[in-house]
């Protein structure tokens, strides 16, 4: 049983971006803190939130391979989509405005 090309392709893409965002809250102390609602990296509680529900989709339709999680998984992968461009974003805004400060 092979799956179509987009499920593969969004299953993919849903599990190296987990991937690359634990990573990231791992090596960043992130999975460590105590957040509050005030708190400016509430963000990555978000991101700690929603990836392995990603996984939890994408471990569903493969097991049972429904319309709707099929058009779930789309979605979701387009949200890791936008979740990755932010983060190129975020990158690209503080490479071009960084100066460093001579003593």
């Amino acid at each position: 049983m092979t799956g179509n090309p987009k499920a593969v392709s969004g299953s993919i893409v849903h599990l190296v971006a987990a991937a690359a965002v634990y990573r990231y809250l791992i090596t960043g102390g992130w999975l460590t803190n105590h957040y509050r609602l005030d708190d400016p990296n509430m963000v990555n509680l978000g991101l700690a939130i929603f990836e392995p529900l990603a996984i939890l989709c994408v471990a569903a339709y493969w097991i049972w391979r429904t319309p709707f999680l099929g058009r779930l998984l789309w979605r979701l992968c387009l949200v890791q989509v936008v979740i990755g461009a932010g983060f190129l974003a975020f990158i690209a805004f503080f490479f071009f405005t960084w100066h460093p400060r001579m003593m």
